[in-house]
């Protein structure tokens, strides 16, 4: 357990980077000030805000509040600990009786680890895996159902991936009732608990069930479809991508077991898991730390090895605390962020001639503004960042593909000042528009400034 934990807390230790991750620390310093706001005070486009994030946000200001970004990588380090622990302890036999080889524990948890790679960021989807792992870990070893409630009420004020708990506890107890024909009141307990925990949760929120609400609104709406449609990490796994292949391993391995016990209800969720996965990149994760108890009970019975014991166990926590102790030195070595993909320079330079933050409306790419919400707190004044309110985000895609009528969305943002990839068809597009002048170019990035405010830019 604890190699794989210390593993996958080394990965989760990277400098801070992810521009999701930006705008949430920034959610986090304003709510401990300010409290949850009702309305986006980061974008100058923005409208409503639920934060379906908003205890991780809080979570990530007050580690930064104690020990700065390094704070914030101790703890996303810890939280990923635990999450490679969970996973090696889903591989576990639901009888005690049973034994399971040293293979059946590792290769599972490592394929699903795999998987989470990745993801492994201040983000608080990792909460969301670990909650995910949690709550199977519960239903596994058949605990009191009830240790659902306080796991589902955290989780859905921690990360929206809570919906796919449901379903993936829903799809087990259909799977087991199908397997042994029978209900197990317990299933049912389960499930019912879980619903309890949400509602719970639901309420804790200072808008009362607005975030359990918030799925509604994303599925139920055409503009909110095409906005989600428009992320890439929604888009359809490609096989290029080795976590697919991860993913595809493990739900061969599970499928081949639940084939040869003629356990067919499971068969069909470890079909499900799979198509699920590959069917968006966020779900990789959610559908691989699922497969994890079914991989193991396949490969039970597979290898000599068993699990070690005495002297051997001993070692393997000597070497976890040698990694936890090299990933903690590397929080504090290291410098905490690496903003190399963001455009410093350029923002520097608007910063000094007053033409970023404040009532500037500057055009950027959604990354962009993350990185300008980190830095500015509500004095952003973004145009766009990656949880924009989704008519936004349509215009944003059709800007930033140069799709048709993209003129007119380009004028009805109005902005001042366009900041965008050097490499860009925008771009180019702006180079030969007379109503832009091409202020200056910084690393990889170009400013335009609108002609009427162009002696601002010299």
């Amino acid at each position: 357990m604890g190699l794989v934990g210390a593993a996958a807390a080394f990965v989760a230790s990277r400098p801070l980077t992810d521009n999701s991750f930006l705008t949430h620390l920034a959610t986090g310093r304003l709510i401990l000030a300010d409290g949850v706001p009702a309305e986006n005070p980061f974008l100058f486009t923005g409208t409503s805000f639920p934060v379906p994030s908003w205890w991780w946000s809080v979570l990530l200001a007050g580690a930064e509040t104690v020990a700065g970004g390094t704070g914030i990588r101790l703890l996303t380090a810890a939280v990923a600990f635990v999450v490679g622990v969970v996973l090696v302890r889903l591989t576990r036999p639901t009888d005690a009786a049973q034994r399971s080889s040293l293979l059946a524990s590792v290769l599972p948890a490592a394929l699903a680890l795999f998987c989470v790679f990745q993801f492994l960021s201040g983000r608080p989807h990792l909460a969301g895996y670990l909650l995910l792992a949690l709550a199977l870990m519960v239903w596994n070893e058949e605990r009191s159902p009830w240790w659902l409630v306080p796991i589902f009420a955290i989780w859905v004020n921690v990360h929206g991936s809570w919906l796919y708990g449901v379903v993936v506890l829903v799809l087990f107890g259909l799977a087991r009732a199908i397997d042994d024909r029978r209900v197990r009141p317990r299933e049912l307990w389960a499930v019912g608990a879980s619903v309890v925990g949400l509602v719970l949760g639901g309420a804790m929120y200072p808008r009362a069930f607005e975030i359990l609400l918030l799925p509604t609104r994303q599925f139920g709406d055409p503009v909110e479809r095409e906005a989600l449609q428009a992320y890439r990490e929604w888009a359809r796994v490609s096989f290029d991508q080795p976590m697919l292949w991860a993913l595809l391993a493990l739900g061969a391995v599970a499928l081949f077991g639940a084939v040869r016990q003629r356990r067919w209800g499971s068969a069909g969720v470890v079909v499900l898991m799979v198509l699920m996965g590959w069917s968006g990149a966020r779900l990789v994760p959610i559908a691989a730390v699922s497969l994890v108890p079914f991989a193991a009970a396949a490969m039970r019975h597979v290898g000599t090895l068993s699990l070690p014991t005495g002297a051997a166990v001993r070692r393997c926590w000597t070497v976890t605390a040698v990694i936890l102790a090299v990933t903690v030195a590397y929080c504090v070595v290291v410098p905490s962020y690496r903003m190399d993909r963001y455009p410093v320079e350029a923002v520097d330079w608007l910063e000094s001639r007053d033409l970023v933050g404040g009532d500037a409306r500057v055009l950027s790419h959604d990354y962009v503004g993350n990185y300008l919400e980190w830095r500015f707190g509500t004095d952003a004044h973004a145009y766009v960042d990656d949880r924009p309110d989704a008519a936004t985000l349509v215009q944003y895609r059709r800007i930033l593909r140069l799709e048709d009528g993209w003129q007119g969305e380009l004028a009805s943002v109005d902005p001042q000042v366009v900041l965008w990839n050097s490499e860009s068809p925008l771009t180019a597009e702006l180079a030969d528009d007379p109503a832009w002048v091409e202020a200056t170019e910084l690393g990889d990035y170009t400013v335009f400034c609108r002609a009427d405010v162009a002696d601002r830019c010299s």
